[in-house]
């Protein structure tokens, strides 16, 4: 493999991922305030906005490989919120492989962050 494609396959896999789960949220933003709602998040329909406004666009931004040295920087915060204040405080045994999971997504945007968008980016002109 030529340098730099394991990176474009962790960028297309990670950016889809949050664009598909960003267009998820938007089709039903009721749902993901509720849960904020109910976890005690202050303004969480301010914050239900947010997160999946961020989700699309800087999901969109990792998946063309645009200016990924800022744009993984609120997906990983995205992340790191989720699994520390939703999953780990859970009884529910699978919500502890979804807190590793979305660790092991952190460690990728980590990667693409400091070593680049690999092969495939946007270039801008």
């Amino acid at each position: 493999m030529k340098l730099g494609t394991g990176l474009f396959v962790s960028r297309l896999i990670i950016g889809l991922m949050f664009l598909f789960t960003g267009i998820t949220k938007i089709l039903n933003p009721a749902g993901i305030i509720d849960m904020l709602s109910n976890m005690g998040f202050p303004a969480a329909a301010f914050f239900g906005w947010v997160l999946l406004l961020s989700e699309m666009i800087f999901g969109a931004a990792v998946l063309v490989g645009y200016k990924v040295k800022y744009t993984t920087i609120p997906l990983i915060i995205v992340l790191l919120v989720a699994a520390f204040m939703v999953h780990l405080p859970s009884q529910d045994p699978m919500a502890k492989i979804n807190f590793f999971m979305h660790l092991a997504v952190v460690g990728g945007l980590f990667a693409i962050m400091i070593d680049g968008s690999g092969r495939y980016a946007y270039k801008s002109a």
